[in-house]
């Protein structure tokens, strides 16, 4: 796997005081334990959401663009969904493909066009990915 860069941290913090409207309700998750995970706020270009607490959400925190500015933010919802908005995205929306995560990893640096999500799922140890690109995002795929 190509290395996972770090997220702008300078610019999550300037992002963190923005307000807006409630992140939707995700999808029944039917792994997901019985009792939820404790969820704790985030605000983001004016739309605030949830995150599953203790989860790396700084990780999600992309400069795809590498201007020195967060262009995407990604977070894991505590029903393990993965969910991504950006700034005019009109809100949160959840990542295709059914992803299910317990944590966030972080953009994998392709080098190339392809914007990659990576993200860690505690069984059996697997980081799984999903990329964009020609317009749309794929399919998750295992990484380790």
């Amino acid at each position: 796997m190509n290395v996972v860069t770090k997220a702008c941290l300078g610019a999550a913090v300037a992002l963190a005081g923005l307000a807006g409207p409630a992140l939707p309700a995700a999808s029944a998750d039917t792994g997901a334990p019985a009792r939820a995970a404790a969820r704790c706020s985030i605000k983001v270009w004016g739309y605030q959401g949830y995150y599953k607490c203790g989860t790396r959400v700084k990780e999600g925190y992309v400069d795809w663009n590498r201007d020195g500015r967060v262009d995407e933010v990604f977070v894991i919802a505590p029903n393990r969904t993965i969910w991504h908005t950006w700034k005019n995205a009109g809100g949160w929306k959840e990542m295709p493909g059914n992803g299910r995560a317990d944590d966030m990893m972080g953009p994998n640096g392709t080098g190339d066009p392809r914007r990659c999500i990576v993200v860690y799922v505690n069984k059996g140890y697997h980081y799984w990915q999903n990329c964009f690109y020609n317009g749309k995002w794929h399919k998750w795929t295992t990484s380790g």
